[in-house]
Parts: C-alpha cells; sequence; structure tokens
C-alpha cells in the first residue's frame, strides 16, 4: 500500500471475468469466502480482502469504517479493476456499504448478506440488542473490557479451533448447524480461526470498535443497488436489522427467508452471484 501496509487478499473464479469484491464478517477472514465454482459458472471474478490486523494484511490502529473504501480501491488499481460489485457478508456489510457511499462511481453493485446495522447512534434503536448497547457503551467508556472479551472468546479457538466450532454449532439454529455439516465447510471455518489469528487479536479489537462507533454517514445517503439477504433465524444479526437497511436504502430489495440463518450465504452462494452476473 502507499502508507507502507501490506493488504491481504485471495482471488478465484475466472480472472477475466466481471470483478466482484467479498468483504468477510466479523470473526472471519478471507478464507470464509465461498468455493469458487458459482464465481466460474457465471463468469465473475472473485476478490476476497483481508482487513486491516486480520489474516494477511497488516493493523492499522484506529481505523474507522470511512478509511476502508480507500484501501479497496487501491487494490482495485493494481489490479487493473475500475468497476466492480461487492458481496458483503454480516459484520463485512458495513463496509461494503461504505464503498457504495465513497466509490458510488466505481460500484455497480452490493449483495449485503446478514449485514449488520448501525449500533452507535442508530435512527432506529429498535432492533439494538442489550449486548449491542454495552458495546457501544464500552468502545467509547471502557475499550479494555471489549479486548478483554475478545481475548477470551479467542482463546479457544486458539487453543482448539476444531473443538470451538463443534461448540459453536451446537448452540445455533438448525438451518446453520445444516450447512455447516458440510464436510469442505466445515474444515474451511475450521482453517479460519488459525488464519484470524495470524497476527495475534488486535485486528478483531479494531474491529469490534469499528463496528461499535458511529459509521460516519447513514445508509440513506447511498445511491448504488444494493439487495439484502436474510435469513429470520439469524441469532447473530437479527432480521430486523436488514429490515431496517432495507427502509433506509433508498431503492434497497430485501429477500428474506424465514426458516435461514446467519450462514444462508452458503446455501445461496449460486444465486447471490448470479444475482450480481450481468
Amino acid at each position: 500500500m502507499a502508507d507502507g501496509r501490506r493488504l491481504g487478499w485471495a482471488e478465484s473464479g475466472n480472472p477475466h471475468g466481471q470483478p466482484v469484491f467479498f468483504f468477510h464478517g466479523f470473526g472471519t477472514t478471507r478464507v470464509a469466502c465461498p468455493p469458487d465454482g458459482p464465481a466460474v459458472e457465471n463468469g465473475l471474478r472473485l476478490i476476497a480482502v483481508d482487513r486491516p490486523g486480520i489474516g494477511l494484511s497488516d493493523p492499522q490502529p484506529g481505523r474507522s469504517l470511512l478509511e476502508w473504501p480507500s484501501d479497496v480501491a487501491e487494490l482495485a488499481d493494481h489490479l487493473g479493476i475500475e468497476r466492480f460489485k461487492i458481496v458483503a457478508w454480516s459484520g463485512g456489510g458495513p463496509y461494503g456499504l461504505a464503498c457504495g457511499l465513497v466509490m458510488g462511481s466505481r460500484v455497480d453493485a452490493i449483495a449485503a448478506v446478514s449485514p449488520a446495522a448501525p449500533l452507535a447512534k442508530p435512527t432506529d434503536p429498535g432492533y439494538l440488542r442489550w449486548r449491542d448497547r454495552h458495546a457501544v457503551r464500552f468502545a467509547n467508556r471502557a475499550p479494555w473490557i471489549i479486548r478483554l472479551a475478545l481475548w477470551h472468546w479467542g482463546r479457544g479457538q486458539r487453543d482448539d479451533a476444531e473443538k470451538f466450532f463443534e461448540k459453536s454449532v451446537a448452540d445455533m439454529c438448525a438451518a446453520d448447524q445444516a450447512v455447516l455439516a458440510e464436510p469442505e465447510l466445515r474444515s474451511r471455518m475450521i482453517a479460519n480461526s488459525a488464519e484470524l489469528y495470524r497476527q495475534g487479536g488486535r485486528g478483531m479489537y479494531d474491529e469490534a470498535l469499528v463496528l461499535s462507533k458511529p459509521w460516519g454517514f447513514e445508509p440513506a445517503e447511498l445511491r448504488v443497488p444494493v439487495t439484502i439477504w436474510q435469513g429470520g433465524r439469524d441469532d447473530t444479526v437479527p432480521a430486523t436489522m436488514a429490515t431496517h437497511l432495507a427502509e433506509v436504502i433508498p431503492g434497497a430489495d430485501l429477500r428474506m427467508y424465514p426458516d435461514e440463518g446467519h450462514h444462508l450465504l452458503y446455501r445461496y452462494w449460486p444465486d447471490i452471484l448470479a444475482s450480481l452476473a450481468d
């Protein structure tokens, strides 16, 4: 990067196809990007990017959400890409929307899958859960508590990623359990745990602070086509966040799947990519 940082990414799909950037969720890395079979079938060039401090990307302490578009722009320039589309999953959703706002002339469409809505100073606080409210409070008043909580949460992944995965899946809804029972995806998620902490836990701490603070813009300011894919049984990012974003983002298309959970990304991956193919 121009500032000396390294930015890591993985590329798959059709190397000569229409570019689609994949933004991973909170607690995942580029490794969580679904298999590239549907990308090949739809003629798409898939580029999964690690955010600062995570996976292969160098840390950027104190970063804000609106700094991410400049990283993506620099990577796109490096790869010779002028225009592209975005798939942004879960905690990656705000990053995708930020790119749509700042880079509107280069972003043709965004597929926001189980996207997180603003936690700090939201226009409609009705979708906030108690843990969201606590995260916002700690981010402003006692960020060390967030760092300690993430250290405890990540210890299980670092000590025994497979055991952590099995325990996490046991607490998920039936739809997510069915999705994550697929052997290839199971292996992918376990490998993600090791990659997530390649550089220690600072990246996760910075991620948590970014998502717990004001975005620096309102979703209603977007003018890029946005499609929201959401599971009704999602207990990681509740469906109320998706419905809120669909209400405030001009022209947003909400595709609600009542019986799906947070990992509908993997079940509907072919449909998501097909919707982005021209």
